[in-house]
């Protein structure tokens, strides 16, 4: 069953960390990541005591769970489809990723703003061959390189995304603060997205 995320992933696509232990440490130690429990063979990390100064949820009351349950055999399908808010770090193997949401809709133009039809067509040529990340408008005959296109929160290109997991579209955004730290530590700035997936 997919799980609804809040995705945090640098404007440069080819940031890595030094190593994912590094990147990691920095969440814990601004208090975005708390305790680490496993899942699957995979290290996923609670919510730190900090995360509800670093990510504002909107609406009048929202319904967040933080606490995994205490039934061991319920925990892995808890964290799996997202049923408790928490955390994991992703990274891609020798070249950015592209990750979207279930119904991404058209990406607009980074020059005339317009929506990118055949955008699919460019995500899926680009997989193929991603040192050719070249890409063009149709439209206002721009030129410039896939990862520009402006998916408005639905999508993004990146070596190293940061999972938030359990986040609804538009429930959460990060504050200021959160990208500034990251911002600090990777010496470029960072976004966000949501996705179910």
């Amino acid at each position: 069953m997919p799980a609804h995320k809040l995705l945090f992933y640098p404007d440069d696509p080819d940031y890595r960390p030094a190593t994912p232990e590094t990147l990691l440490a920095r969440l814990q130690d601004i208090g975005l990541a708390g305790d680490e429990f496993d899942i699957q063979g995979e290290t996923r990390y609670l919510a730190g005591e900090h995360f509800l100064h670093l990510i504002t949820f909107l609406g009048c009351s929202p319904a967040i769970e933080f606490e995994p349950p205490s039934d061991p055999d319920a925990r892995e399908p808890a964290a799996i489809t997202g049923s408790f808010c928490h955390i994991s770090l992703s990274l891609t193997g020798n070249h950015p990723a592209f990750r979207g949401g279930g119904d991404v809709p058209p990406p607009r133009c980074p020059s005339c703003r317009k929506p990118v039809s055949g955008w699919q067509q460019a995500v899926d040529t680009w997989r193929k061959a991603p040192a050719s990340d070249a890409w063009s408008c149709m439209r206002c005959s721009y030129t410039g390189h896939i990862h520009e296109l402006d998916f408005r929160r639905h999508g993004g290109f990146a070596h190293t995304f940061i999972d938030i997991w359990g986040i609804h579209p538009s429930e959460a955004v990060p504050v200021d603060a959160l990208f500034a730290s990251l911002a600090g530590f990777s010496g470029t700035g960072w976004n966000y997205m949501y996705v179910k997936e």
